[in-house]
């Protein structure tokens, strides 16, 4: 019995750390493949209410992340003001903003995700 569930452990365990991590650290003034999504920070501001102006594009393919169009083609997409605790959908997740370095990076944390394909509203906390 307990060699079985070693056996499974070992399968199992490596399987799940490919997955999308739950949080990500995304520098400013560099796009950042997220869950499927491009997204820039432009700013990271400190204060009583710490803020980010991030733009996210996530109908683009991975292999523009490091391009001058990271958006793709046509005009930059408009940008999304992130106060702390703030969440933005990114593909079939919401990723909430739990950390901010002055004018160095933001970091997201997937906190909920989408149970439903064709309604938004279904969620379930990531653990």
């Amino acid at each position: 019995m307990r060699a079985s569930f070693l056996i499974l452990a070992a399968l199992t365990f490596p399987a799940c750390s490919r997955g999308e991590p739950t949080e990500v650290t995304l520098d400013v003034g560099k796009a950042t493949r997220v869950n499927g999504c491009n997204v820039f920070v432009h700013d990271a501001k400190p204060g009583e209410r710490p803020a980010s102006f991030m733009t996210p594009a996530c109908d683009v393919p991975e292999s523009l992340v490091n391009e001058k169009n990271w958006w793709g083609e046509g005009l930059p997409r408009p940008a999304t003001t992130m106060i702390m605790g703030d969440c933005m959908r990114l593909g079939d997740r919401f990723y909430c903003m739990v950390g901010l370095e002055a004018d160095k990076s933001v970091t997201l944390k997937a906190t909920y995700e989408i149970t439903h394909p064709r309604r938004v509203d279904h969620l379930r906390p990531i653990r």
